[in-house]
């Protein structure tokens, strides 16, 4: 049924005439006329007696308008939410990250979205990059931040920006103290501790080294960043890490990070979702206050490596 010949139908009964009601509705009162009639067709009742008196509503009619009143109740109430929704954000937001990215954005953006966004909730779910990807596409998330994925097949990723991978050694390496970068050559001299086959950052690892025709020998699969730091600072190999999640342990000494020489390594970190799929007001508000968090980490200098796209 057409909500406009509804609102009509209203504004006819309470003006209680066609002309009256045609005017403060700036109608032409032979198109307000077609108008009740096309309803009176489509329900298969008359809905209003004419008279020199003006018009009245026939019992049909007087069903017709209680009608009318509850869904004209219940869509200003659907607007008021609405726009309630988007001035006041509530519900939950699913948000997936990989561990290299949890490490350095889940505490700001778990900060500034309790701060500004008290009635939103969210839930942060640490996996790897392909599973994210699965999640996304199964609708397990409103979005994932992520390495940018092999396939985008399903998904909307927009970037977010680009973050330098640096070689991570122990501060007892006897490279010299003088060389503020690395290359890929010398790089592949080393034993590396990286994250399992299948991890998107060692996909990226091997995906360097081997546009330059050089052998990445890895020693230990180790899938905790956290712990390949730790073996790195036990002097049990050198590894290929995101600048933030090793930025607290470089500055404290505890491990020596430098950036590969030749154009250096990057990897782009995309803010993702599923083709087609609107963000609720709330997932929309989470996702600028990511971008928020991330440049202000970058700005700031607390995401060692990192250019905003």
């Amino acid at each position: 049924m057409d909500l406009r010949k509804l609102r009509y139908f209203v504004d006819v009964v309470e003006a209680k005439s066609i002309s009256k009601a045609a005017a403060s509705l700036h109608v032409a009162q032979p198109a307000l006329t077609k108008s009740i009639q096309s309803l009176e067709q489509e329900l298969g009742a008359v809905l209003l007696q004419r008279s020199a008196k003006g018009v009245a509503m026939t019992e049909a009619g007087a069903r017709l308008y209680e009608h009318c009143q509850i869904v004209f109740k219940q869509l200003d109430r659907a607007r008021h939410d609405v726009r309630k929704s988007i001035e006041r954000p509530s519900g939950v937001v699913t948000v997936g990250l990989p561990h290299s990215l949890m490490t350095v954005l889940a505490l700001p953006l778990l900060q500034l979205t309790t701060a500004r966004y008290p009635d939103v909730r969210l839930e942060l779910k640490q996996e790897h990059t392909h599973l994210l990807v699965n999640d996304i596409r199964a609708g397990k998330l409103d979005f994932a931040v992520m390495a940018e994925p092999r396939s985008a097949s399903g998904l909307h990723c927009q970037q977010l920006l680009k973050e330098e991978l640096l070689f991570v050694g122990p501060t007892s390496t006897d490279l010299s103290a003088r060389q503020t970068h690395i290359s890929f050559m010398d790089a592949s001299a080393h034993e590396f501790i990286l994250p399992s086959v299948g991890n998107g950052l060692r996909h990226t690892a091997e995906g360097h080294f081997r546009a330059r025709s050089l052998p990445l020998n890895v020693k230990h699969e180790v899938d905790a960043i956290a712990l390949i730091t730790q073996c790195v600072q036990a002097g049990l190999g050198v590894s290929l890490l995101p600048g933030g999640c090793i930025r607290m342990d470089a500055e404290q000494g505890r491990i020596r990070a430098r950036p590969f020489a030749e154009g250096g390594c990057h990897r782009t970190i995309v803010l993702c979702q599923a083709a087609g799929a609107a963000l609720s007001p709330a997932a929309a508000t989470v996702v600028a206050v990511v971008e928020e968090a991330a440049r202000e980490l970058v700005t700031g200098g607390q995401w060692l490596g990192a250019r905003l796209a």
